[in-house]
């Protein structure tokens, strides 16, 4: 009995010695570099769980971009200044580390970059849909999958506009009521229709072949699948996603959200894809049409990947990167121009100006787009107030610092112990007006006049691990928004909510309740 009782107090005592000695090795090293400790939020909550429900209830009412913008304030109201570094407990009682500061973003995205990676949970969240790829990978094999993907995003092959074009005649055919000129469409919410174009052009981009999730019959008989079949598959992969952004919230217990249902759909989507890689594999090219030119990534690729798998995943990151994000965007800047009718009528002469009303058309170009000055102010603003992606993370590979944000004053390094996390939101950084002055939650694009990027703004990332799909998103978002704004020449945003625009959060943001606007046909004549 006496050896029963002694062994379990023997290794706790060890475990205590071990831990008291480690936390006093790191103390001598943070002091070593000059650091000084960040605020510490709620030091009552030791295990993290207060701040768990804080996310989770977040995510269900649609505000928790608000959760960190919140936590933000509360932080700063106490220490009695500005607080943009602080740390925070989270189950079973790990220490993280939040900063909203553009200085020590800028140190882990991109001149400490080695000393960060993805998290290890994060990583196995991402894996069970996406595999191992660009968003979900580190090291060697991010490597690998960067230097595959980023010269399918050069610009020449981005430059071929007809690929948005072809599934624009399918968003306005989709409009209901917009068929007639000077008529008003019903109040509809876009968001569905946005999301189903741009998967309709992800798919053909990647594949060779869309889905044509716009459609509600396809007659060309010569795609892999049925109507019904791609159907299951667009709708297996929105599921699968929302899961993916649940689980990334648990940590490292994600796996608790994969459920039957998960992974039920998470086998439809490798199985719809895997059919893509197997006909080219067999066949040495997809089945795009000979003659068109028609460039698709899966044939790009095959000449350096050969396994099947790693083809899908590879495939199915850019996917993710390639539509949500983008009909996201889209979305939140439709229901922005409705807030803002004053500015919708600037845009839309501007647009009729530079590239002809819609029933006389000027051509538009990549460069078009580009130098088109009120346009690109407009899509920087909405990634301003609405990013696509506005909370991440990353790991602490080492001991490392961050250069501001201990001390009383909040100016003296802090320590980022090996294996602790740094996470931000961009949603508050976005939004602060130390940054971007007193109207910083006011959609108001001319403030771009003048402004050059930094590390205040993030919306594709920053450093070694960029966004490589920037270029391509950006043109097919102007793209779309001069091909509307050339149709419709009013907005009706009266059933939207007022003021910012709630995010309903998988993993990009959305509007939440939908995009519900109307839109008026402009009086042409064709």
């Amino acid at each position: 009995m006496g050896l029963q009782l002694f062994l379990p107090l023997a290794v706790a005592a060890i475990f205590t010695i071990y831990y008291v000695v480690h936390v006093i090795r790191q103390a001598a090293k943070a002091k070593t570099l000059g650091c000084q400790p960040a605020p510490l939020f709620r030091p009552w909550d030791v295990l993290g769980v207060q701040n768990f429900k804080i996310e989770l209830n977040g995510m269900r009412t649609n505000r928790l971009s608000n959760a960190f913008l919140d936590r933000k304030k509360e932080m700063s109201a106490k220490i009695g200044r500005d607080c943009k570094t602080f740390r925070i407990k989270y189950p079973p009682g790990e220490t993280w580390f939040y900063t909203f500061d553009p200085k020590n973003l800028q140190a882990v995205l991109a001149t400490q970059f080695q000393d960060f990676q993805q998290p290890a949970a994060r990583v196995g969240a991402f894996e069970a849909l996406l595999g191992l790829g660009i968003f979900s990978a580190n090291g060697p094999k991010w490597e690998h999958s960067r230097a595959l993907l980023k010269p399918q995003f050069m610009r020449e092959q981005i430059a071929d506009l007809g690929l948005f074009e072809t599934h624009v005649k399918d968003l306005f055919d989709a409009l209901q009521g917009a068929a007639e000129p000077g008529r008003w469409t019903p109040t509809l919410d876009m968001q569905p229709l946005l999301e189903r174009f741009t998967m309709d052009t992800a798919t053909e981009f990647l594949f060779g072949e869309s889905v044509h999730s716009q459609k509600d019959d396809s007659t060309d008989t010569s795609t892999l699948f049925s109507k019904k079949e791609m159907m299951q598959f667009v709708e297996a992969f929105f599921g699968a996603e929302k899961t993916t952004a649940k689980s990334i919230i648990y940590g490292d217990l994600f796996w608790l959200t994969h459920d039957r249902k998960f992974k039920e759909q998470c086998k439809a989507v490798h199985d719809f894809v895997d059919t893509y890689v197997q006909r080219l594999l067999r066949d040495g090219s997809s089945d795009k049409k000979p003659g068109t030119g028609k460039y698709v990534v899966l044939d790009a690729i095959v000449a350096d990947v050969k396994d099947p798998q790693e083809l899908r995943s590879q495939l199915l990151n850019i996917l993710l990167a390639g539509s949500d994000t983008i009909s996201g965007t889209l979305g939140f800047l439709l229901a922005s121009l409705a807030q803002y009718p004053h500015i919708f009528k600037k845009l839309r002469n501007i647009i009729i100006d530079d590239f002809g009303s819609f029933d006389r058309p000027k051509q538009i170009t990549l460069s078009g787009l580009k130098n088109c000055s009120y346009l690109q102010w407009c899509l920087n603003e909405v990634l301003r107030v609405y990013p696509s992606v506005p909370v991440n993370f990353r790991e602490a590979v080492r001991d490392t610092t961050l250069p501001v944000g201990g001390g009383s004053d909040g100016t003296s390094p802090v320590f980022i112990p090996k294996g602790h996390l740094v996470a931000w939101e961009l949603w508050t950084m976005h939004s602060d007006p130390e940054l971007w002055g007193p109207d910083a939650d006011r959609f108001h694009p001319e403030r771009w006049e003048g402004r050059k990027f930094g590390f205040n703004y993030l919306p594709f990332n920053a450093g070694p691990r960029i966004c490589i799909g920037q270029q391509f998103a950006l043109a097919e978002i102007a793209y779309v928004t001069v091909r509307l704004l050339q149709k419709f020449d009013s907005i009706d945003g009266s059933a939207l909510p007022k003021g910012r625009l709630p995010c309903d959060w998988k993993l990009v943001d959305k509007v939440a309740g939908g995009v519900n606007i109307k839109l008026h046909c402009a009086n042409y004549h064709l």
